[in-house]
């Protein structure tokens, strides 16, 4: 009995050691190299901000950041990566507003919960886009005739049910017209489907389309935003060509639930660091991109919402 006493007392002891020197090991996290994981293929948006955050971010907490795409199942094979992984932040997965569509669907094997969601870096507006040879001048030239003869106009984006389909039936709520859309693998495939003339008309992210909408190859109707970007001063929002669509999609990034809490803190505060870092802003500015400051908390809740609002949409398309 004694001897079990004084065997219950050591285990004690070695928690209350193992406990006061926690903060100093967190202190001392990262003591290896991160694992990114990007949820897109190499070259898109998506890819690009998890490339440039790793390598700011890697100077911050001084360890190497290996970044590796795992596009496919509109972000599941990287999430459930990412869940197979030791939940201890050394493993980051993308997350993004399309994420919200994935955990939305009626089977999804994925819910908020199942992650920590640190921070949300980027935030930009859909945009409906055309060759510059286009007969369509405006979003009401392209809804017009979509009504007239909605199987004569193409029109498509990433993925099915995601966050451009979602714009697209926005905007047919509010105009009064029904279309069919094209889904493609990647934003980078609907712009080359634009280009190509199989599309009359791409639903994407303008930061999908820089190079073709600076050379003139590319011209946007219109964008999703609240108000006009500072980025695209000329192109009037879907809202004041008389549809009330206001939506964008977010950046972040996210680990798996159970990471302690004092390493989602420190990974926090290093992308708060990168955030004020002049690479960070220009890559910011040169990219069109906005920043979305949510807290941690704040970000859980807003996913958690999204994922809600998304849900009904889904719901629509099988009632179709």
């Amino acid at each position: 009995m004694k001897y079990s006493v004084r065997w219950w007392g050591a285990c004690a002891l070695a928690g209350s050691l193992l406990a006061a020197l926690s903060p100093a090991r967190a202190a001392e996290w990262p003591e290896r190299p991160l694992h990114f994981i990007t949820t897109s293929a190499a070259g898109s948006p998506l890819d690009t901000m998890m490339r440039s955050l790793g390598k700011e971010l890697g100077d911050v907490l001084g360890q190497t950041v290996v970044v590796e795409n795992r596009p496919g199942g509109t972000g599941a094979v990287g999430m459930n990566m990412a869940l197979n992984a030791p939940a201890d932040g050394y493993t980051v997965v993308s997350a993004t507003g399309s994420t919200s569509f994935l955990m939305a669907e009626k089977d999804s094997r994925f819910q908020p919960s199942d992650f920590i969601f640190l921070r949300a870096l980027q935030t930009e507006p859909s945009s409906v886009a055309v060759r510059k040879d286009s007969p369509y001048r405006s979003l009401k030239d392209l809804v017009e005739a979509l009504k007239r003869q909605p199987d004569k106009v193409n029109v498509g984006g990433y993925a099915t049910a995601g966050f451009h389909q979602y714009v697209m039936y926005r905007l047919e709520q509010k105009a009064g017209f029904k279309s069919t859309w094209i889904p493609y693998q990647g934003g980078n495939q609907a712009l080359l489907a634009l280009m190509g003339g199989h599309l009359h008309a791409a639903v994407i992210t303008p930061s999908t389309a820089m190079a073709q909408i600076r050379n003139g190859d590319v011209r946007l109707l219109g964008i999703s935003s609240e108000s006009r970007s500072e980025f695209f001063p000329d192109v009037p929002t879907f809202r004041e060509q008389g549809y009330d669509v206001v939506e964008t999609l977010w950046r972040g990034v996210m680990v798996a639930k159970g990471t302690p809490p004092a390493v989602t803190a420190r990974l926090v505060r290093g992308m708060e660091d990168v955030e004020k870092r002049p690479a960070w802003k220009t890559f910011m500015r040169e990219n069109m991109q906005d920043s979305m400051p949510l807290s941690q908390p704040d970000l859980q809740r807003f996913v958690a919402s999204e994922v809600a609002d998304r849900r009904q949409f889904l719901m629509s398309l099988q009632k179709k």
